[in-house]
């Protein structure tokens, strides 16, 4: 029975970012990296406000006749959260659950109110400039200030181009309908959870409390910010490629 590896990318990004971990993987396994709604080359529609259930309704078709068991489900930030919405739904699909800072923010509403209202302001705030402002205000978040103006003109109007869909993530994982509990409830397969030393506290916090309450995780701290998988790709590879050569090991 051949493994698949389904990889979801983070908001403002695309199944491109995980193109080389791709091609170290595509020998051995069938390796999926789909452009989640409105990235990329994906113009599938959404509705307002959305939800979780809403971007994995095209994601579920990927995994059609899979076998129990038999899918390692990979994301990064909004597409961890989007990984952890499918693993709670259908734990006996997946073999393992790799995960690198999924934002998923509803979890601060009741334990984390000062940074559920940090990152509610930052969405408020994206939603009252303009395009332009919007995806320099959510890259400098998550980055650092100044770092969306030191980016190459055609990927400030490629990130402009596509962050109006980054409101509707923000409104899927402030309204996503779980708990820590119930995370821990029905996920079971081995996780790999990694956080990045130099990501912003909301992002670390979030991980922090993921590891505290999935009963199979191994929990790594990695030296890299938030878009560690985009800016230090090399490094968190070879860690989820260890992480994935040791499942087949144990098999």
């Amino acid at each position: 029975m051949q493994t698949t590896v389904l990889m979801l990318h983070s908001s403002l990004s695309s199944g491109r970012q995980w193109q080389g971990l791709k091609l170290a993987l595509k020998a051995d396994y069938q390796v999926l990296n789909p452009d989640l709604l409105g990235y990329g080359s994906n113009t599938g529609s959404y509705p307002r406000p959305m939800q979780l259930a809403d971007e994995v309704s095209q994601l579920w078709p990927l995994l059609e006749g899979k076998p129990a068991g038999s899918v390692i489900l990979m994301g990064h930030s909004f597409g961890g959260a989007v990984a952890l919405h499918m693993a709670r739904i259908r734990p006996e699909l997946f073999k393992a659950l790799v995960l690198f800072e999924p934002v998923a923010f509803h979890l601060f509403n009741a334990s984390e109110p000062a940074l559920y209202q940090q990152v509610q302001q930052l969405s408020q705030q994206m939603l009252n400039v303009n395009p332009k402002d919007a995806a320099e205000l959510f890259i400098d978040y998550w980055q650092g200030d100044g770092y969306f103006s030191h980016l190459p003109d055609v990927m400030q109007q490629k990130l402009t181009t596509q962050v109006g869909k980054v409101a509707a993530d923000f409104e899927a994982l402030s309204g996503e309908p779980a708990t820590l509990a119930d995370y821990a409830t029905a996920i079971h397969c081995p996780v790999l959870l990694l956080s990045g030393e130099q990501s912003q506290l909301s992002a670390q916090c979030l991980a922090t409390m993921l590891a505290g309450a999935l009963p199979c995780v191994e929990f790594q701290t990695v030296k890299t910010g938030h878009m560690g998988p985009v800016t230090d790709a090399e490094l968190v590879n070879s860690v989820l490629l260890e992480f994935i050569q040791r499942l087949q090991a144990n098999e």
